[in-house]
Parts: C-alpha cells; sequence; structure tokens
C-alpha cells in the first residue's frame, strides 16, 4: 500500500521529454509523481498528434483520466473529463486525436521493468534516446544475471 501523498504537477520529475511552449504541438512526455519505492505510481503522460499505441498490456491495474485532447479506444472518442480502468494483463490500444492527448495514471506498484532510475529527473531527454538507454540497461543487467 502506497504512502499518504499531495503533489503538484509542476513538481513531477521529467522521465523524458521536456515542457512544451504555448501553441507547439504535444510530443511523447512522460513525468513521473510519487515514490518509486512506495508509492503512489503517477504519471502524467503527452502523446503526439495521431499516434497509433499498438494494443499492448502491463502487469499492473490502471487508472487514465484524459486532462487534454484525446484518443480513441474501440471506436469511442475519450476526451476531457473521461476515465478509464484497464485490469493488468488487459490489452488496449488506442489512436491519439488530432490535437495529441495528455493524460494522468494510476498504477498500483511500478511497471515491470521500471527502476528508481527511470524515476530520475531527465528533463529534455528525447523520447528515442530514453528508450535506447532503457534497452541497453535492460541487456547489461540479463547478461550479468
Amino acid at each position: 500500500m502506497w504512502k499518504p501523498f499531495v503533489a503538484d504537477f509542476d513538481k513531477a520529475t521529467w522521465r523524458y521529454g521536456r515542457p512544451r511552449p504555448a501553441g507547439a504541438p504535444r510530443e511523447e512526455t512522460w513525468r513521473n509523481l510519487g515514490d518509486f519505492e512506495k508509492g503512489p505510481w503517477i504519471y502524467v503522460i503527452e502523446r503526439a498528434a495521431n499516434l497509433e499505441v499498438r494494443p499492448h498490456s502491463h502487469d499492473q491495474d490502471e487508472v487514465v483520466y484524459i486532462l487534454e485532447g484525446g484518443f480513441t479506444y474501440k471506436g469511442e472518442w475519450c476526451g476531457p473529463g473521461t476515465v478509464l480502468s484497464f485490469p493488468r494483463r488487459y490489452q488496449y490500444g488506442f489512436t491519439v486525436g488530432p490535437e495529441g492527448v495528455m493524460w494522468l495514471m494510476m498504477r498500483t506498484g511500478p511497471s515491470e521493468g521500471e527502476t528508481a532510475e527511470d524515476w530520475k529527473n531527465h528533463e529534455g531527454l528525447p523520447f528515442e534516446e530514453w528508450r535506447a538507454a532503457r534497452a541497453a540497461r535492460r541487456e547489461a543487467a540479463a547478461r550479468a544475471g
């Protein structure tokens, strides 16, 4: 169970990405709120316009609350104020709308493979660089273990 928690979005650490200038299109960003070791595991995520997110699943239950923009899930538009709940291991995918999307996601624990390194502040790190660094860490751990 996680500990009591109060936080402001502006204090979220950047897993990757950077603040979006006014009027600029959305980019892939991921911010963390909470405590990696003790929870809660809360994320503020942005995705670029018209992105297709292929079906995938996670090893933790999650609740998603759309803040801005939206996406289409199972043929239904999900815009600001929409709440979605996905049980662990449930396969889902979606297509981001023309304005991109920003949502708040809460999980019951850290994602499979997620580490304390992911929760450090990496403001300005592009998504592709973060993904490559994470893959290298996983590969090194597999060779060592």
